[in-house]
């Protein structure tokens, strides 16, 4: 279960035809669909609004999308933005080209988030910035207007005559942005990008674009077939921040619906109970297990022989959870998200085949999973939910069929 954005819209440009495509690419095959639907399916979780933008409505009205035709005679990419821009029912739009399959939610999100403060928000990686992936706000539209209107032609010739924040692709957060802003322009484009699509599908327990991989350390692995309640430990070195973020992403997870039992663990031990009360004296005078109930809350207390394992504690959780999430219990087999945090160290405790991604103010190149910022709580909530809810074996067995 998503939440999905309603104060940025999306709208895909589908700019028509391409001369080296031979044909509109928006309706070029993708795997078992177009490349239109392969990108409509990317953003329709991520995104409340969404509609297309194209010169032909009458071609795109088949796609279950609302469809906006061009507002300007002109053609151009600045003809799209500025269509968009007008019929968008946020105040702000994000502009995605259909010929960009490998956006992340995680880059459409950050570039959301960031966009309040500015007329237009762009990714921006090395010398280059990526116009048709970027968030462009209703007060932008008038300049616009008034550009195309003179001749203006390229949308990034503007950027310089508005309040342009940018979104930085080269600290490793998000990925190599050469792969996630990689564009369909020719046949050979699309043949790449079709084989590339495929492997990564293969790979996805659950299918689809977003969707994860699966940590593949064996212990993991074994630790999720047995293990009947998704399970994630948040790790990381000491004064890493953990509680912190660990509180934000269940805060987010709470707000989508999702029942969250929590363990943190203890080195040093604890203690729950408050010294000189009476449920501290019985205990004390040496009942194995105490316990103190409320009509809002009960604890119970154990005294054990040994320090109890991650599994045995998740079968005493008693009522149904969606997910289980640790602070702590790195040594344990659950799959991870580790945080780090520069100020802290500069290197990591886990094993990349035991993580599911990073939360981290620091890039990390040797690294293949998401690294996502520390105070992204509703893109670090996304990728629990697709990366261990919802790829949890047994998680969504099939339906029968009558």
């Amino acid at each position: 279960m998503y939440s999905r954005i309603h104060d940025v819209a999306l709208a895909i440009q589908c700019g028509g035809e391409s001369r080296r495509m031979q044909g509109d690419k928006a309706l070029l095959p993708f795997l078992d669909v177009t490349l239109l639907e392969w990108v409509r399916d990317l953003v329709l979780p991520v995104f409340e609004h969404v509609f297309v933008v194209a010169r032909d409505a009458e071609t795109f009205g088949r796609f279950g999308l609302p469809v906006v035709t061009d507002a300007l005679s002109s053609r151009g990419a600045s003809v799209g933005v500025y269509t968009a821009i007008t019929a968008s029912p946020a105040e702000r739009v994000l502009c995605l080209a259909c010929d960009m399959p490998f956006v992340t939610p995680a880059v459409l999100r950050a570039l959301a988030a960031g966009s309040r403060r500015h007329e237009v928000y762009v990714p921006k990686h090395g010398p280059y910035m990526q116009p048709l992936c970027a968030v462009y706000a209703r007060s932008a539209g008038p300049a616009y207007r008034r550009f195309i209107d003179h001749g203006g032609f390229r949308v990034d010739e503007m950027y310089k005559s508005l309040d342009t924040g940018l979104l930085d692709m080269d600290d490793g957060r998000f990925g190599d942005p050469d792969d996630i802003f990689m564009n369909v322009n020719t046949p050979a484009d699309l043949e790449s990008a079709r084989e590339r699509a495929l492997a990564e599908l293969l790979l996805q327990p659950t299918g689809g674009p977003g969707a994860g991989v699966r940590p593949t350390a064996p212990r993991v692995v074994e630790f999720m077939e047995r293990t009947p309640v998704p399970t994630v430990s948040f790790v990381g070195k000491k004064k890493s921040g953990k509680t912190t973020v660990l509180a934000g992403v269940i805060g987010e997870l709470a707000r989508r619906g999702r029942r969250i039992a929590v363990f943190k663990h203890d080195v040093h031990g604890f203690d729950v109970d408050i010294p000189g009360t009476d449920s501290y004296r019985l205990r004390e005078a040496g009942a194995v297990v105490a316990g103190i109930s409320s009509p809002q809350m009960y604890v119970l207390v154990h005294k054990p022989d040994a320090e109890p394992g991650l599994e045995e504690l998740i079968a005493r959780v008693g009522v149904p959870v969606d997910l289980v999430i640790t602070e702590g219990f790195k040594r344990e087999a659950a799959p991870k998200i580790e945080i780090s945090r520069r100020e802290r160290s500069a290197t990591r405790i886990c094993e990349e085949d035991e993580l599911v991604g990073m939360a981290t103010d620091q890039p990390f190149a040797d690294l293949s999973v998401p690294q996502l910022a520390l105070d992204d709580f509703a893109g670090l909530a996304d990728l629990v939910e697709e990366r261990i809810i919802t790829a949890w074996p047994g998680a969504y067995p099939a339906e029968e069929t009558l």
